[in-house]
């Protein structure tokens, strides 16, 4: 997930730069790599509700709910994260791998179309975003056999 910056917003709670909330991100990612989730949980729990239109945060908790077994709120914090960023293709894999998790192969069949269609169109440059569309891809196609 890369750290776009954040729409500005009108939230009454907002103290903090744009660059603050980058960089308190990207030390939720670092810990969020490192395996340091309780951590990570506080950071993007925190952004989640002084910067609520900032959605890799939204991401971040996503992967933290999954990792302990929460889908709904998982579920819950993607939609979030892509009603900010409708066009964000880590979220819609995102969405694809939790909603397979669960069993929901329709949205998943959805949302790899438009990432699919997104690769096509030359619109998504990120090696590590293409893998992770290939990896979702076969786990789809192989749900049947």
């Amino acid at each position: 997930m890369e750290s776009p910056q954040r729409r500005t917003s009108d939230t009454p709670r907002r103290k903090y730069s744009d660059d603050e909330i980058n960089d308190i991100y990207k030390l939720g990612k670092l810990w969020l790599e490192t395996g340091q989730h309780k951590r990570a949980e506080a950071l993007m729990s925190g952004l989640n509700e002084v910067a609520p239109d900032f959605a890799p945060a939204w991401l971040g908790s996503a992967f933290l709910r999954s990792v302990s077994g929460n889908y709904d709120g998982a579920l819950l914090a993607i939609q979030t994260a892509l009603r900010i960023e409708p066009e964000s293709t880590e979220g819609m894999l995102y969405l694809v791998a939790v909603s397979m998790t669960v069993g929901d192969v329709s949205t998943a069949g959805t949302y790899l179309g438009e990432v699919g269609e997104a690769i096509e169109q030359g619109k998504v440059a990120n090696q590590n975003v293409i893998r992770f569309y290939k990896m979702q891809l076969a786990r789809y196609q192989a749900r049947g056999k």
